[in-house]
């Protein structure tokens, strides 16, 4: 399949999407076009030309349709086009899928040791977070988003009491946890969000 072929599948897909939006849908996706991708844009634009809600194109060059990006600073931003959300979302899967190599890699080192039981501890959690991302993934069930933060929680404590029972405790450390803790609870929370708003 060329690219005039391909770019007239994605037309077509939009066209019968979109033809089932209300008309504040259509004019949301208007009044924040530089947010779509162009041919996205078109077909709302021509939706909405058949609906007599704008007369041309020429109409996205009024104020009403110019409203830029919002620069109020949010804790989760706003995903505008579904475009950009799925990509997002795929993005934050792919991180949840590395996370799990963290302890199955605790795991083989442990192994070296000779150490079985921390091996099958990390080897056991690194299956498990892959496991429940996976099927959160193909499922997108909520209620498997409380494991994940059980386990997330359950770990952070774990690590950070033997952290503070060394010997030549470094604070450096204990730093490295909390931000190892906050930002896979961060992705997990936008996750939830992103999902919901799907």
């Amino acid at each position: 399949m060329d690219n005039s072929e391909q770019e007239r599948t994605t037309e077509m897909n939009l066209y019968e999407r979109y033809s089932n939006y209300t008309d504040d849908q259509i004019l949301e996706i208007l009044k924040k076009h530089k947010d779509y991708q162009e041919v996205a844009v078109d077909v709302a634009v021509n939706i909405a030309i058949e609906r007599k809600l704008i007369h041309s194109k020429q109409d996205l060059l009024g104020p009403e349709f110019q409203a830029g990006r919002s620069t109020v600073f949010t804790f989760f931003p706003e995903i505008s086009s579904e475009f950009h959300r799925k990509r997002l979302v795929g993005s934050i899967f792919r991180f949840l899928y590395l996370l799990s190599l963290l302890p199955l890699v605790y795991g083989i080192l442990n192994y070296a040791k000779g150490e079985i039981n921390q091996t099958l501890l990390g080897v056991g959690i690194g299956l498990i977070w892959f496991s429940l991302s996976i099927f959160l993934s193909k499922t997108r069930k909520f209620f498997i988003f409380i494991p994940l933060f059980i386990l997330l929680f359950a770990v952070s404590i774990i690590t950070g009491y033997g952290i503070l029972k060394k010997e030549d405790f470094q604070f450096m450390d204990m730093i490295m946890l909390v931000v190892a803790t906050l930002l896979p609870l961060y992705l997990l929370l936008y996750l939830k969000r992103l999902i919901q708003e799907a």
